[in-house]
């Protein structure tokens, strides 16, 4: 399912960023997973800490966006989508069934958005949403897409193609 993902949001407009666990598997990766810009190791932390640190790497670039790699329908037009919304808005988040989102794009690193947030629950959309409104800050808000996360989802994804049934 990644390496897939990885050839949809191919595009010359984008420099893919690969960040993993554990750092002892990033020479192995980048055979797997060829032609990244670039292949880095995680910080450690919570999931906040992580996207956070992706941000402030691109921190100097017009905007970045951080993707799940559970969510088989992200593509690079969705990713340019994002980049373009944020022309005229702060964050622009790719909502997911389960109350999450599975793509976040930011001009400019957020740090407020990435802390004491319950991540990997079904409320992570929503305080990311009243955080940011707390902050001031302008949302878009793109398709909501399917995310992997239990046997239905699977058979969803499947019927829809968009995972191997295999």
């Amino acid at each position: 399912m990644v390496e897939r993902l990885w050839d949809r949001i191919a595009n010359p407009l984008l420099e893919r960023h690969l960040w993993m666990t554990p750092a002892e598997e990033v020479d192995a990766c980048n055979l797997w997973l060829p032609n990244a810009d670039h292949v880095q190791t995680q910080p450690e932390g919570d999931l906040g800490a992580r996207m956070l640190a992706a941000f402030e790497f691109a921190k100097e670039c017009p905007w970045a966006a951080v993707i799940g790699t559970d969510c088989p329908a992200l593509n690079a037009d969705l990713i340019l989508e994002a980049g373009a919304a944020l022309d005229h808005a702060d964050v622009f988040l790719t909502p997911t069934f389960d109350g999450g989102y599975a793509l976040m794009a930011l001009r400019e690193p957020q740090p407020a958005l990435f802390s004491d947030m319950p991540w990997s629950s079904s409320s992570v959309l929503a305080c990311t949403l009243q955080r940011a409104e707390s902050l001031g800050l302008c949302v878009v808000l793109g398709a909501t897409l399917r995310d992997l996360d239990n046997l239905e989802d699977l058979q969803i994804l499947q019927s829809e193609g968009l995972v191997d049934a295999d």
